[in-house]
């Protein structure tokens, strides 16, 4: 499968926040699979910013997959569902023209139940809202995705509830290799 190219763009959830590079989940799927994938995920990144760095990413790489992944920095500025939406489709729109398969990701919840985002509304609530619209989403479009939450407990995350630990990565990379595995036919 050296042919495959993943494209993985996204904020800290795809960087791999805090956690070192070779036990991050894009790392571990490249070694599990033997296919090349490039992490374009910065920490505290928007879809906005995705979105303003993601045909460059495109053209670079030649991915023949892409995962789009991202969108709960987006929340806590207190972005509205629509709008996030409105930049994951024009980036799956922008892989598709760039003949790359898109799968968008659905975000991880949050396990930090207190917190309140920049408006002040429940940050754990609006993630859940959130999920629930970019799933009914995908599913309206018929496009591919994946439900990162499947197989991810609040074990798996660090102490900030949002982020994962190493045993968060490699579920996550699980969660990537299954989605993979069916597109590419392994």
């Amino acid at each position: 499968m050296n042919d495959v190219k993943l494209l993985c763009i996204g904020d800290s959830l795809t960087f791999g926040y805090e956690t070192e590079s070779s036990k991050r989940w894009t790392s571990l799927l490249e070694k599990e699979l033997n296919i090349k994938v490039f992490n374009y995920g910065i920490n505290g990144d928007t879809t906005t910013g995705m979105l303003g760095r993601f045909m460059a990413a495109l053209k670079e790489v030649k991915p023949t997959h892409t995962l789009i992944f991202g969108g709960t920095n987006d929340l806590w500025f207190g972005l509205k569902n629509e709008f996030i939406i409105s930049n994951i489709y024009a980036m799956t729109k922008q892989a598709i023209y760039e003949n790359s398969i898109p799968v968008i990701g659905i975000p991880t919840p949050s396990f930090n139940h207190n917190e309140l985002n920049f408006v002040g509304k429940n940050y754990a609530e609006c993630i859940t809202s959130f999920q629930n619209t970019l799933l009914n989403h995908c599913l309206e479009i018929d496009i591919n995705y994946i439900n990162f939450s499947k197989y991810m407990t609040k074990e798996y995350f660090m102490n900030d509830g949002i982020h994962y630990n190493e045993k968060g990565h490699e579920v996550m990379m699980k969660s990537v290799k299954e989605k993979m595995s069916h597109l590419i036919k392994l």
